[in-house]
């Protein structure tokens, strides 16, 4: 296993007294938690800590952020019909498969 804290930014609308206590976790019980914020990721099994600040990490706690703050503002703001228009057929040719 593998802990993001991304993933527990992105449950905050779902569970945010669970996403806090998990986030307090990764940071007082793992140390994922440095200068520049949360670490990239923790391996449960190992400890070793991805000490890295990837800038899609970030984005995604970012984002996560705003939605709770602005009560899903960033949602509201992007997920419109004009958005997803313009974009369709820049990602369409994107083909996924396991």
């Amino acid at each position: 296993g593998v802990v993001t804290p991304h993933a527990s930014f992105l449950a905050m609308p779902y569970a945010p007294a669970e996403a806090t206590a998990n986030l307090k976790g990764i940071q007082h019980e793992l140390g994922a938690y440095g200068k520049g914020g949360f670490y990239d990721a923790v391996g449960t099994r190992s400890g070793k800590i991805a000490e890295w600040h990837l800038s899609l990490d970030q984005s995604m706690i970012m984002g996560a952020i705003g939605n709770v703050v602005t009560r899903n503002g960033l949602r509201r703001y992007f997920a419109t019909h004009s958005v997803e228009s313009a974009l369709r057929p820049v990602i369409s040719p994107e083909r996924f498969s396991i």
